[in-house]
């Protein structure tokens, strides 16, 4: 059993066991093994894997990769290492399962690696947990002995949901400040401004069937960018709309993984907010309408994984709570490989 934490790059534990690292290359190859320097301003994640007894075992990093400028949503996993004695209990498999877990919370879109044909066991590790051959990139491009593999990641969607005035667009907006603040590779869809067509189907009042297909369209793009956790600011009244957002946003990957949270506001607040927003007259009275409305029908079909109220709290507040409520990463409270 071992426990994984995240360290700084210049932690004594990791560096020793990198210099192992260049050590058993070395002795595999035949000739020393020049690894060039990992950028700090690229590097993501460095893991260190430890015993109970808290004898360093593994280390590995993740970096946005420096030799994809065409996918700049990939990126590199770097210096993966487990002791020989600490070998065949599965622990450079539970180092891959953080260092995966954590590109995907920042918005990674594919992993790729470098390993060689002297380290089958490596080659057969990488291939049993879905990595597959890609041509040799960057430095390794002119290395027969290189083996370089991919996996892509799919692309992470947050919806949030709520009433007409519950906050839903200033929420989504706050979201995507907090995580680009923090390096995620994040983008914002307001999807109520793809849906303004005239006139509407008498069968789908609010354009649903439309912004789908805009979604699918417009997901690949987004995904082409390197943008893989999307916020989307978006009443969910349909019980299949979960399924449908995982399918637009679907990749080579799979489907997107869709996370579904309602912000709230007392009907005090909603009244203040849209009378604030909008003229007298037709639109005022259908927000204020369709305010009401929403709120009564979301209370009662519970499609979501949480609820998160946004009556007088500040919206970086809020924004973390919804993230927290959707299970995505919040910037500063845990690491990223948790």
């Amino acid at each position: 059993m071992i426990s994984v934490q995240s360290v700084r790059m210049d932690d004594s534990r990791a560096v020793a066991l990198w210099q192992e690292l260049d050590a058993e290359l070395e002795h595999r190859y035949g000739e020393p093994e020049i690894q060039s320097p990992v950028r700090p301003d690229g590097v993501i994640l460095v893991l260190l894997a430890l015993t109970e007894a808290g004898e360093p075992v593994g280390t590995t990093l993740l970096r946005w990769s420096g030799h994809h400028p065409d996918s700049p949503g990939t990126v590199e996993i770097k210096r993966l290492y487990v002791r020989p004695e600490h070998r065949g209990h599965g622990h450079a498999r539970v180092m891959m399962g953080a260092i995966e877990r954590a590109a995907f919370r920042v918005g990674a879109t594919r992993l790729v690696l470098e390993t060689g044909e002297a380290q089958p066991e490596a080659v057969a590790l990488y291939a049993g947990i879905g990595y597959a051959r890609i041509p040799p990139y960057g430095t390794y491009a002119d290395d027969p002995r290189s083996i370089c593999m991919a996996k892509a990641l799919p692309t992470r969607l947050l919806v949030v949901n709520g009433a007409v005035g519950a906050g839903k667009t200033a929420t989504a907006c706050a979201i995507t400040d907090v995580l680009g603040d923090a390096g995620v590779r994040v983008a914002f869809i307001d999807a109520d401004a793809l849906c303004q067509a005239r006139p509407e189907p008498s069968n789908d009042p609010y354009q649903q069937h439309l912004l789908l297909l805009g979604l699918a369209a417009l997901a690949p793009i987004y995904r082409a960018r390197g943008y893989g956790c999307i916020v989307v600011a978006r009443v969910v009244e349909d019980p299949d709309d979960r399924d449908r957002y995982a399918r637009a946003f679907a990749s080579r990957a799979g489907p997107a993984q869709v996370s579904v949270v309602r912000v709230t506001a007392t009907e005090e607040t909603r009244t203040e907010r849209i009378t604030a927003r909008e003229p007298a007259g037709r639109w005022r009275e259908f927000g204020l309408e369709r305010s009401r409305e929403l709120d009564e029908i979301l209370e009662s079909l519970d499609l979501d994984d949480g609820v998160v109220a946004t009556d007088s709290v500040a919206r970086e507040d809020v924004a973390r709570q919804v993230l927290d409520e959707a299970g995505w990463w919040i910037p500063g409270s845990e690491t990223l490989a948790q």
